[in-house]
């Protein structure tokens, strides 16, 4: 479970509405990565009450919530801010023992960072507001009177950002997967054949992770727009029927065949690299071998 904490550092003077919009957005957002990521997130701590939360001397957070515009969006925020005071969800103890001070720096003044240091233990990210180009950051850097300093990752409600954060829960949520999992998470739930996933079971968690490994090369050269090399994915093209081969070389030469269709990709097998002598008779009949899996998987 990915943990959110709203962060009440604001610049000051500020508006009523500055806030109120800056908060509306920012719920906004995390609204669409709870519905991509309904089991893994699940509400917004805050340090106490809503109506304790001061963001000007005549504005709470329980107000601002009010003030939305939007009925759809105003219910749904009280909706997820109901986890607090924050000891009943994260270990404050842990950062009061340790005796030091944590500050973030808006717009050169320092800001009481208490509640991000014990958000950063869990791992969590903060749920800000866009009200300064200080809070507008991927992560936020917070400094300790130790010498020390840290980042937190932020979620402050613009697109950019929230795909940002997106790529950090999305990648939190594979590592837990098993490889096969793993795998069809990256490719985006491919159909596989029973040959290729005994196959891939078969071979060593090491394999396994270049296999991956692999896959999510391919995945950014595309991305990005770049050529692939033939040294990593080959075209084996065999009587019309589209075949790609992804080649590892250390530590076993192994060969994985795969064709894509309309951005569904179809995985048919895993293969030893044959030996010098019979590679031109045995990578043939892997391709067929291939391309019949393939017919199979798509009919």
């Amino acid at each position: 479970m990915k943990l959110f904490l709203f962060n009440d550092i604001i610049p000051n003077p500020i508006s009523e509405n500055e806030i109120t919009v800056a908060l509306k957005n920012t719920i906004i957002e995390y609204k669409i990565l709870k519905e991509k990521y309904p089991d893994y997130i699940d509400g917004i701590i805050s340090s106490s009450q809503l109506s304790n939360i001061h963001l000007t001397d005549n504005l709470t957070l329980a107000d601002s919530l009010e003030l939305i515009d939007n009925k759809e969006i105003k219910n749904y925020s009280f909706s997820i801010f109901t986890k607090y005071p924050i000891e009943k969800f994260l270990d404050i103890d842990a950062v009061w023992a340790e005796g030091n001070e944590h500050y973030f720096v808006l717009d050169t003044v320092n800001k009481d960072a208490l509640f991000i240091k014990i958000i950063s233990n869990e791992n969590g990210i903060l749920f800000s507001l866009n009200l300064h180009t200080d809070l507008a950051k991927n992560s936020l850097i917070i400094n300790s009177s130790n010498s020390t300093n840290f980042s937190v990752d932020n979620l402050y409600g613009l697109t950019p950002n929230t795909e940002f954060i997106e790529e950090i829960i999305k990648k939190e949520e594979i590592s837990k997967l098993g490889n096969l999992d793993k795998l069809k998470q990256i490719l985006n739930n491919p159909i596989t054949s029973k040959k290729f996933e005994n196959a891939f079971d078969k071979v060593s968690k090491e394999i396994q992770d270049l296999i991956i490994e692999g896959f999510e090369t391919i995945l950014n050269y595309r991305k990005n727009g770049f050529n692939i090399p033939e040294t990593l994915l080959r075209n084996v093209t065999h009587k019309n029927h589209t075949i790609s081969e992804l080649k590892l070389r250390d530590p076993i030469a192994k060969r994985i065949y795969f064709t894509e269709i309309d951005g569904i990709y179809y995985l048919a097998s895993l293969e030893d690299k044959p030996l010098k002598d019979r590679l031109t008779k045995e990578q043939s009949s892997h391709i067929k071998n291939a391309v019949s899996k393939i017919k199979e998987l798509v009919n």
